[in-house]
């Protein structure tokens, strides 16, 4: 699987591939029949952004402030989200990978961008199929690091995570997708930080996680260090403890 490319005119050609498909199938099928909330209104709205996402990213006139992009980048997602809606509706189920490519290139830009996410569910779905269907250690550990850059950027109510009834919540998805791509890595320096970040944010998670992440380093023909690394981290989050 090719890199992530974390500009505004690679991810516009991206959304405007899947948005030909959406369309093309509407014109055949006709399943979606709501012409406001159609293929054609979301292709025109779509475009619209790309235009000012490409101006935000050329530095073309005054940048917006903190607030204007982070209600940008809710807009722009929810955008992302009817045009997995519409691919669902006409029966497209190609285009997965593509949506997951498009769903994480667009939160990265956006929090390098500054904006405060908030609607990362499908964001963090797609951090998931991408690091699952993962196989290179380098783009696995820069997987690692994009998904950090996104967690380092997801709302204050996010980062609380005070409600953990959920187990696939976005900040719970993103955090262990981030550890397991970091690990499959086999990346020390990068495990070493990334676990580091996960105790401040994800304490609840580690004994099991390290506890799965020993069980398949020890079952695996991995470099010491890492099996180490795992190790260390196993015992100082033993499994059914009180963290």
């Amino acid at each position: 699987m090719s890199s992530l490319v974390i500009g505004i005119p690679t991810i516009a050609n991206q959304a405007l591939e899947i948005m030909k498909r959406v369309i093309n199938e509407n014109e055949k099928t006709q399943k979606i029949t709501d012409q406001a909330a159609g293929p054609l209104p979301l292709a025109s709205a779509m475009s619209d952004f790309f235009e000012l996402a490409s101006g935000i990213e050329q530095k073309e006139g005054p940048q917006p402030e903190s607030e204007a992009i982070s209600e940008l980048a809710h807009y722009a997602l929810d955008l992302l989200d009817r045009l997995a809606s519409q691919l669902w509706h006409l029966d497209i189920h190609d285009q997965r990978d593509n949506m997951a490519r498009l769903f994480a290139s667009l939160a990265v830009w956006f929090a390098r961008q500054n904006a405060m996410l908030e609607n990362l569910q499908a964001t963090a779905d797609s951090f998931a199929i991408l690091v699952n269907g993962e196989q290179d250690s380098g783009e696995l550990a820069n997987l690692s690091r994009l998904i950090d850059e996104v967690l380092e950027s997801a709302s204050d109510e996010i980062k609380t995570d005070e409600d953990r009834s959920d187990p696939w919540r976005p900040w719970r998805v993103l955090n262990l997708n981030s550890g397991v791509a970091a690990t499959r890595a086999l990346d020390t320096q990068l495990m070493q930080s990334i676990f580091e970040h996960m105790e401040h944010r994800l304490p609840y998670d580690l004994p099991g996680f390290f506890a799965d992440g020993k069980r398949q380093m020890e079952s695996q023909d991995v470099p010491q260090e890492v099996n180490n690394l795992i190790s260390q981290y196993a015992e100082k989050w033993p499994f059914n403890s009180s963290h």
